[in-house]
């Protein structure tokens, strides 16, 4: 018979056996979407990447400057409010320049867009691939920062970018609704961070390229500068820098519909 000495190393004995077999089915059980680990899917990726931006817009307010530039040169100076309920419900409106305040532009719905004229009280529909005050960005390019209800994605590869290590993602287009039939889009390792885009039409001609980064002013991780360069026309871009961002911000149940437009 067992003393009781004996038994008790027994059980710290069965015991420590356990824990070492959990450790083990720990380590090997596959973990996807964190930096380090198991390679996440191409569309874990991606809906990490848009989270930077879209979940902390929700409910949110963001003042941004959009500047026009055309060979070179500065050509216009915009200064906008984005009111943002979600991905779906959004409204901007310009402040500045002086003849353009009270413009507003708004997407009810995930297809539904409207431009709002304050020298003429009328309010018209328009399509997502229209430009923004001339700009190089599209409505659908401020509107909808979500890509993963529209494209399907497969990972292209790793590459380098700017010396960053990234993952370089292919998106095709469900449908031929769609702004752009794909869209290459570089995601940086470890934290997600979106990083580049490039824009390729239905004829797969790449059309325009944007360049995004977070300076960390506002919300930490955020991307707050947005380039988009023309690939076509040389010297032609267009710089949004958000200046301002207010959280938790709770709307009237009307803000997002084509009536509250020519409300002032």
């Amino acid at each position: 018979m067992k003393t009781i000495k004996e038994r008790a190393v027994g059980v710290a004995a069965r015991l420590l056996t356990l824990l070492l077999a959990a450790g083990m089915l720990w380590a090997a059980a596959p973990r996807a979407g964190f930096a380090g680990e198991a390679e996440p899917t191409a569309l874990q990726i991606l809906d990490r990447a848009d989270d930077h931006w879209d979940l902390n817009l929700r409910n949110s307010r963001v003042e941004f400057e959009l500047q026009v530039y055309r060979e070179s040169e500065l050509r216009s100076s915009y200064k906008m409010n984005i009111k943002y309920l979600d991905n779906y419900h959004v409204l901007v409106e310009t402040t500045h320049p002086p003849r353009n305040q009270g413009e507003k532009m708004l997407q009810a719905g995930r297809k539904n867009y409207w431009l709002f004229l304050p020298n003429i009280n009328k309010a018209v529909k328009i399509a997502e691939s229209n430009s923004l005050s001339n700009s190089d960005f599209s409505n659908t390019d401020i509107l909808s920062p979500r890509l993963s209800a529209e494209y399907t994605a497969s990972i292209a590869g790793s590459e380098k970018l700017n010396g960053v290590d990234t993952w370089k993602l292919e998106l095709e287009a469900k449908s031929e609704d769609t702004a752009y039939a794909k869209i290459v889009y570089w995601v940086r390792k470890g934290d997600f961070a979106p990083l580049r885009r490039d824009y390729y039409t239905f004829s797969q001609q790449l059309l325009k390229r944007l360049d995004m980064r977070s300076t960390g002013k506002l919300v930490e991780g955020m991307p707050d500068t947005f380039v988009m360069s023309s690939v076509l026309e040389k010297d032609k871009k267009t710089v949004i820098r958000f200046l301002k961002y207010t959280p938790n911000v709770a709307y009237p149940e009307e803000t997002f519909t084509p009536g509250a437009l020519m409300k002032r």
